[in-house]
């Protein structure tokens, strides 16, 4: 605050806008005063690969389970339902698909980020420990070192969802990009 030559004293335009709050309609990072609060929280600045990280997870895998479902139901011994299998992963992607856009589009946009985020994270988790019980028991013998390799691989996306939930608040600014 300064004091005028009257006596009266007069707060400056950064303080009036940290006491009126953001203006309706306006990008919190818009607001000059949360633009230097963001600075001084700190912008988490693995953010933006740990999303590229589980954009490239995403679409390995769904394009994996759409144009090769034959590929993967291979993995498991079921026999003769092995054609019914090949459904069941193209309809998986195509919800996989369908989440992972929702998910994108909250975290470009700043659309509930944090609360989507913790959802998707509770989706990861129970989607690993249901297919833990449902699919990787009846995994064939062969290719086991594969196996492995996309079970550690999912573990480390839900990692990576883990720490998006956690540092959900020092996401980069909007308006945000997956490449910068």
């Amino acid at each position: 605050m300064s004091q005028t030559h009257t006596g009266r004293t007069r707060i400056t335009e950064e303080e009036l806008l940290a006491l009126l709050g953001p203006i309706v309609g306006q990008s919190p990072s818009a607001h000059p005063v949360r633009r230097a609060n963001l600075a001084n929280a700190g912008v988490d600045v693995w953010f933006k690969f740990r999303m590229l990280f589980l954009l490239a997870v995403v679409t390995t895998y769904t394009g994996k389970l759409l144009f090769f479902p034959a590929l993967a139901a291979a993995n498991y011994d079921l026999g003769a339902s092995a054609v019914s299998l090949s459904h069941y992963f193209q309809y998986r992607a195509g919800f996989v698909i369908l989440i992972s856009a929702v998910y994108l589009y909250s975290y470009l946009k700043d659309w509930h980020f944090e609360q989507v985020s913790l959802v998707f994270l509770g989706v990861g988790v129970t989607a690993l420990v249901l297919d833990y019980f449902n699919a990787y028991m009846y995994l064939s013998q062969t290719p086991m070192q594969w196996v492995a390799g996309l079970i550690a691989l999912r573990f480390l996306a839900i990692f990576c969802l883990l720490m998006n939930a956690m540092n959900a608040r020092h996401a980069p600014p909007a308006p945000r990009r997956l490449w910068s």
